[in-house]
């Protein structure tokens, strides 16, 4: 596991830190997790950029339905 020193705002902190005791976390884990988080999302949207880009139909959304029986 790597450390990594950042500077927020202390009324950003302020907020982290009651947000992270609500959570029964301490602000580092909060803020690992939401970091996780924000890089999967940001590989999701890579992936479907990359899949608008290329040239294959899109498959409509009652077809996605029906087979995978929604």
């Amino acid at each position: 596991m790597t450390n990594l020193s950042i500077h927020i705002p202390d009324q950003a902190a302020t907020v982290l830190a009651g947000l992270a005791r609500f959570q029964g976390q301490t602000p580092e884990q909060l803020v690992a997790a939401l970091v996780e988080h924000y890089l999967e999302d940001a590989e999701d949207l890579a992936d479907a950029l990359e899949a608008l880009a290329d040239d294959e139909a899109p498959i409509p959304l009652e077809q996605v339905k029906r087979e995978l029986g929604l």
